[in-house]
């Protein structure tokens, strides 16, 4: 689904559906219903930022080489939110972030990482790496957003409930994150 298909459905969902078909036919916009599509196109990024941060990240693993040990994150195939690990040779390396880099001793390294996906454009298709963040989830988090912006507070705080109760919902199907240790006091 493209991101323009989805914010129209928003629309919809917020109780605009002439704003929807207004952006369906694909003519001149009219200044309000310019201004509602850019505000939902910055919730729908704003909510697909706090999805990857806080409730399903998307992970990336990388070889990178340097000469000095410092690895600017602008040179990541991807935007990083949080270091995972840093490896040399398959060992474990110590490592620190500084401004806008990382920085080790090793020349060489493999680094995992969570990331933030890329800003959406209205041209875009839609798709959260994660097969567990869908299209209602997403649009029940974007018609939060999106109310709360417009002033509707009772409209928002029932979006605002199904998407955290879509978010519960999805979390407890995935499976469980992390690796349980065993038992060492046996």
């Amino acid at each position: 689904m493209q991101v323009k298909q989805l914010i129209c459905n928003v629309m919809r969902m917020a109780g605009r559906p002439d704003a929807a078909e207004e952006c369906e036919q694909g003519g001149t916009l009219s200044d309000e219903v310019k201004r509602m599509q850019t505000a939902m196109l910055l919730c729908l990024n704003a909510v697909v930022d706090e999805l990857a941060r806080g409730y399903f990240p998307l992970r990336a693993a990388e070889e990178m080489t340097s000469p000095d040990g410092n690895y600017a994150f602008s040179s990541f195939a991807r935007l990083p939110c949080r270091i995972v690990r840093v490896t040399s040779g398959g060992r474990r390396v110590p490592w620190k972030v500084i401004p806008l880099k990382l920085s080790c001793a090793s020349r060489r390294i493999e680094v995992e990482y969570e990331y933030v996906p890329e800003r959406l454009e209205l041209g875009d298709e839609f798709s959260y790496p994660d097969g567990a963040v869908g299209e209602y989830l997403v649009s029940c988090g974007v018609a939060a957003e999106y109310l709360i912006i417009a002033g509707d507070v009772s409209c928002a705080e029932m979006w605002e409930r199904r998407y955290r109760e879509e978010i519960e919902r999805r979390l407890a199907l995935s499976p469980a994150a992390g690796i349980i240790p065993p038992r060492r006091w046996i």
